[in-house]
């Protein structure tokens, strides 16, 4: 069951053997990681990690965080890497430097100092490898930056030349494109997907003729299409074709996809959606996916340092971030590869998908050569339970800001646009422990900058007896299904929320009517109320009801 997450923060339990949480930030959560078989949206943490020295001699860092202009770029889809293309405005330094070293967390708690922390020392603190970021002000990428963890010797040097896998991201990219299409007829969004597709029939399901899967749908994530997410081939597989991941043929580690609900009756995560339609183009245009996207998005945007391309070309391969687990060793040849192109395939750079969202904001005050003011109007138009078409649309008075998060095996990524203002930011992270950080980036852009989104949770310490947190200890069983426990540390004198896979969160109690506790680093409080007797608390909406022996 496919169902979506309206907690900011959030997490998405994906359930497979072992059991796995992924925690994504202040967003919706099905439009974001490529994970198989989404059971469930669930309120789940971000696995915890000890905390090292924050505070380290920025000798030892890499990073290339001078303010040096430099907006030279390499020729078009060449595979060089010869100068770093990292830049900063001259006007933008006093707040590039700010946000270096301005990073909060989730929680602030009022009436208290706030510590803030620099990136270098975020990133020793989450042991991830690197980050790359780009920031936009008023339509112009202000400065982009490429960060080093110097305790990854593995990676070797990165610059803001180097690719990531942009996940979730692919999707956004692959919808602007279509636009493209529709608009030189190439296609009609809203025409039977059927009558595309040369090979492929749709499995019998909830469609009909009055009310069939269509591109629009497909897009927009209400095409009733169950296929949550994916996870990837490694390097030693064979990868199957389009076709036969929609079939769920023999070697694909997803099963077929099927319309499981009637189109446009639902909004549910589909990355098989997004696999259908990539099948419908290329059988439209008789060509391999990542051709077309170069002809309709890429080359016309400039994003010289992007690719489609599954398996990557050999000529790249130096120039990639290589992805890294949640206990800090590299993924399997570096990284996967994702058939699915549409869904998670692209690789790119900050800078690369920072012009992407500058085109859209263009296009949104007329000024795009390639998208027209009426079409992006169009699209908000459609806005459904907080998104559209994939992106997760705020509005905050006159500002509307479009914001969409990604996750591959070993990346995480994350960008925003507000429409209005023509600012916002792209993350990449090599790490499948980097959706907190980019959380908390988001929060402090939005201090630094000014901007009216993504807000701390603000909150007053409260006391309690440490009588009343052993009393609290004890098992549980979440929402029906999960076991939790609630564990009371005798040294720290503080509850520990534990996980089914072993992760601990230090909570800490508020100011409130009833009983809460939270955990500072993500947001993730749990309620007790007095009429419950304390058996019961709520995480994220759900009841957790303790074990009886």
């Amino acid at each position: 069951m496919d169902r979506i997450c309206n907690s900011i923060p959030f997490f998405c339990l994906v359930i497979r053997s072992p059991l796995r949480f992924t925690r994504l930030p202040a967003g919706k959560c099905f439009f974001a990681v490529n994970f198989p078989s989404w059971q469930q949206c669930a309120s789940f943490p971000f696995k915890s990690r000890t905390l090292k020295k924050l505070l380290i001699p920025s000798i030892l860092f890499i990073s290339l965080s001078s303010c040096n202009f430099n907006k030279e770029q390499a020729d078009d889809h060449k595979a060089s890497s010869d100068q770093s293309i990292c830049f900063c405005q001259k006007e933008a330094t006093a707040k590039k430097s700010e946000l270096e070293n301005g990073i909060r967390e989730q929680v602030k708690f009022l009436d208290e100092e706030e510590e803030l922390q620099s990136i270098p020392s975020k990133l020793t603190e989450y042991t991830i490898p690197a980050l790359s970021i780009s920031v936009i002000e008023h339509g112009e990428i202000s400065w982009s930056e490429l960060y080093q963890n110097p305790d990854f010797a593995t990676q070797g040097d990165l610059d803001c030349s180097t690719i990531f896998q942009a996940a979730s991201l692919s999707k956004p990219v692959t919808f602007m494109a279509a636009l493209r299409m529709e608009a030189a007829g190439a296609i009609d969004m809203d025409r039977d997907i059927e009558f595309y597709l040369k090979d492929f029939q749709l499995p019998e399901g909830e469609q009909s003729a009055e009310n069939p899967v269509t591109f629009r749908n497909l897009f927009s994530h209400t095409s009733g299409i169950s296929r949550g997410g994916y996870l990837g081939y490694d390097q030693d597989s064979a990868l199957p074709s389009d076709l036969d991941i929609l079939k769920g043929s023999p070697g694909v580690n997803t099963p077929p996809i099927q319309v499981a609900s009637p189109p446009n009756e639902n909004l549910a995560y589909s990355g098989g959606g997004y696999t259908l339609a990539e099948l419908a183009l290329q059988d439209i245009f008789q060509t391999e996916f990542s051709q077309i996207m170069n002809q309709w998005i890429l080359r016309p945007l400039q994003m010289k340092h992007s690719l489609f391309d599954q398996p990557l070309p050999d000529s790249y391969a130096q120039r990639v971030a290589k992805g890294y687990d949640t206990n800090g060793e590299m993924i399997k040849g570096g990284w996967n590869n994702y058939p699915q192109q549409a869904a998670a395939g692209l690789w790119s750079t900050s800078q690369d998908m920072a012009l992407f969202l500058i085109e859209i904001y263009k296009a949104y005050h007329g000024k795009s050569a390639l998208f027209t003011q009426a079409e992006i109007e169009a699209m908000l138009d459609q806005q459904r339970e907080g998104h559209v078409y994939g992106f997760i649309i705020q509005r905050e008075g006159d500002a509307i800001s479009l914001t969409h998060y990604g996750g591959n095996v070993g990346y995480r990524s994350g960008m925003t646009i507000n429409l209005t203002s023509g600012n916002g930011l792209v993350y990449l992270i090599n790490s499948d422990i980097g959706a907190d950080l980019g959380n908390e980036l988001l929060l402090s852009a939005s201090e630094v900058y000014d901007w009216p989104h993504f807000k701390q949770t603000a909150v007053r310490r409260g006391e309690i007896s440490e009588d009343s947190l052993q009393a609290l200890a004890g098992d549980y069983f979440w929402n029906n299904q999960i076991e939790l426990s609630l564990e009371f540390d005798k040294e720290q004198k503080q509850i520990v929320l534990v996980f089914p896979n072993g992760d601990r969160y230090e909570l800490y109690p508020v100011q409130s009517n009833g009983l809460q506790l939270i955990h500072p680093k993500t947001g993730v409080m749990i309620s007790f109320r007095k009429e419950d007797a304390m058996e019961v608390f709520s995480l994220y909406g759900q009841k957790a009801v303790r074990k009886k022996n």
